[in-house]
């Protein structure tokens, strides 16, 4: 006959030992530190667990730890900690959960910064360029007939439209309203590992999303489809210009190989 361990026997007290340890961690305040732990010992665990989460969104937040003074930072990582559960153990994707805070808890946030949770997805997007594990394709000529150019996006591209300029935002321009026309924006790493940004038209982004979606298909037919899609004919000025738009985004190296000159 098995017997249920008493509760101050381990394995139960020592997972109960550590469900007070990470409490106190996440909520002092609220939570007292296990018994008979030194609170001279509990005050370094406090410290280095606040510091580094907060040093770390710093680092992937930058513009949102600008626009914040450190009163409202700290408050924003101590909300983080106590009502928010991590998915991942990953340090590259730490801001993700930051992401998933404000939607699911960031109201009383987002009331007096209604930017804030565009402005975080921007800054998640570049940090996911950055650290994408991809290589950005080098430059490199390419002698095919233009009709049959197949072009191939940079791996590290990220794509977002965004009602607020998340790309202009900074402690001295806040504006009050989001702008009259979205903008279209993308963050991607080149072959220098430099992390590079585009502002572009809806023509173009909506190209490369059909890009991203008809990996095989060559430029030409891609142009012909969003013509038609458009309902713009006859289609052969937008193809043309398109093949500009085309070597525009291969030397800026959003798309490779560049076209011939």
């Amino acid at each position: 006959m098995n017997k249920t361990p008493a509760p101050d026997k381990p394995p139960e007290r020592q997972l109960r030992l550590q469900a007070e340890f990470a409490a106190h961690l996440r909520d002092p305040e609220n939570c007292p530190a296990p018994a008979g732990v030194e609170d001279r010992r509990m005050a370094v665990y406090r410290r280095l667990f606040f510091g580094n989460l907060r040093n770390l969104m710093a680092r992937n937040f930058p513009v949102l730890r600008r626009l914040l003074d450190d009163a409202e930072w700290d408050r924003l990582i101590r909300e983080l900690m106590v009502e928010h559960r991590s998915t991942t153990p990953l340090f590259p994707e730490i801001g993700s959960e930051l992401l998933a805070f404000l939607a699911d808890r960031g109201d009383r946030w987002l009331a007096d910064r209604p930017w804030m949770a565009e402005l975080v997805h921007w800054e998640y997007l570049e940090t996911c360029a950055r650290l994408h594990e991809a290589d950005p394709p080098e430059p490199c000529p390419h002698d095919s007939e233009r009709s049959a150019y197949r072009p191939v996006l940079n791996p590290t591209l990220k794509m977002a439209r965004y009602q607020w300029p998340v790309h202009q935002l900074r402690p001295d321009f806040v504006p009050d309203q989001p702008l009259e026309q979205p903008v279209n924006l993308l963050v991607y790493r080149r072959h220098d590992d430099q992390v590079a940004f585009e502002r572009v038209n809806d023509f173009t982004l909506q190209f490369l999303l059909r890009m991203q979606s008809n990996a095989d298909s060559t430029g030409l037919v891609l142009l012909q489809a969003l013509a038609e899609e458009l309902d713009i004919s006859p289609p052969d000025r937008v193809i043309e210009a398109g093949f500009g738009m085309l070597q525009r985004l291969s030397q800026r190296e959003v798309i490779s190989p560049i076209l011939p000159a």
